[in-house]
């Protein structure tokens, strides 16, 4: 079983190795209000990197961002934006 800092680590990699090619650096969100476990799932929201650390509107990317982490396995994937807004990880609504 991973913890939330294990999982964390896990998605920041997973995130590094999914945009190496992309224009934009992306980042996890630090703040904890964007961490969340629900059931066997990690879920962490990510963004560009200049917005992360601006929080200017002119560096967002598109949203939400958000990878699940698999509480036993470790393993992670991409939620669509649908995906996203269905879990509702961070209770946004």
């Amino acid at each position: 079983m991973h913890t939330m800092e294990q999982a964390e680590r896990i998605a920041a990699e997973y995130i590094r190795q999914m945009s190496a090619d992309w224009d934009n650096e992306v980042a996890l969100f630090p703040d904890e209000d964007c961490k969340a476990q629900k059931g066997e799932f990690f879920y962490f929201a990510f963004q560009s990197a200049k917005y992360v650390l601006t929080r200017d509107d002119k560096h967002f990317l598109y949203g939400p961002c958000q990878i699940s982490v698999h509480r036993v396995t470790g393993e992670c994937r991409l939620l669509s934006v649908q995906e996203s807004y269905e879990i509702d990880p961070f209770n946004a609504r």
